[in-house]
């Protein structure tokens, strides 16, 4: 037996896919309009069991939920207002292409990197 086995790798899916999923607003995300026009996302933070119980042990945590903020730049504003959970990620950098008069490529990087960033956080999720 070898003490260090191999992940396996993750699957992959190919753009065209990638650009074709719906991202999806996590209900429990409360969003906040703040007077410049940009958005504040309050999110409860996920806790690893193992870490919840080492931080109650010590009285470092009541087990109310963690509520995390983030705030948006014009771009994640941008993003943010149309996922709705019927626009593509595609529909989506489509828009920001033609509103921002950048190239599709360069809206389509955008808009998934951010996508991806708000997805690991779990403040969407992608049909």
């Amino acid at each position: 037996m070898p003490l260090f086995k191999k992940k396996s790798p993750e699957p992959v899916i190919s753009r065209a896919e990638a650009l074709s999923m719906v991202p999806v607003k996590n209900r429990a995300v409360e969003e906040i309009l703040l007077p410049d026009g940009m958005v504040r996302l309050a999110y409860p933070l996920a806790i690893k069991p193992w870490f919840g119980h080492l931080a109650e042990k010590v009285g470092m945590w009541d087990k109310k939920p963690m509520v995390k903020q983030v705030e948006l730049d014009e771009l994640g504003t941008f993003v943010w207002e149309r996922i709705d959970g019927m626009r593509s990620v595609q529909q989506i950098a489509a828009e920001l292409a033609v509103f921002y008069e950048v190239q599709l490529r360069e809206a389509e990087l955008s808009v998934t990197a951010f996508i991806k960033t708000i997805g690991q956080r779990g403040i969407i999720g992608l049909k």
